[in-house]
């Protein structure tokens, strides 16, 4: 089983139980987070992490990204969030927050924050 790999920064005074759990969306990674989001949150007693799912970052899978679907994503953020001590925060940004949406249907969380997020009816132009 493929899954993502993890970027994370931990807080010099952890003064905040529950982990925020940051998801990208189409066409980016991890990296999206790093320079302003994940520092601002560490400095403020959070500990955070970015996921890139499989196929993207430094993530395995590379060869089959073309074949992930939303449920492999779902399973992504699904193994982070149960290796935490606490239920995360999620916040997950256009096809991120519909993973997180998929997500939630069947496990719960700390909270969650969309960020604008792709709708589950898909973001093409409905052209009838």
């Amino acid at each position: 089983m493929a899954t993502g790999d993890l970027v994370t920064f931990s807080p010099s005074t952890k003064s905040r139980s529950n982990p925020i759990l940051f998801i990208h969306g189409a066409f980016h990674g991890a990296w999206c987070w790093e320079e302003y989001f994940l520092p601002y949150f560490a400095a403020h007693g959070y500990e955070v992490h970015a996921l890139n799912w499989r196929g993207h970052g430094k993530s395995s899978d590379k060869e089959r990204l073309r074949g992930n679907r939303i449920t492999d994503y779902v399973e992504d953020v699904s193994h982070v969030a149960s290796s935490l001590k606490q239920p995360p925060i999620l916040v997950g940004h256009s096809m991120g927050g519909f993973v997180m949406q998929k997500y939630l249907e069947n496990h719960s969380a700390a909270a969650g924050v969309l960020l604008a997020s792709a709708p589950p009816g898909g973001t093409r132009k409905n052209t009838i």
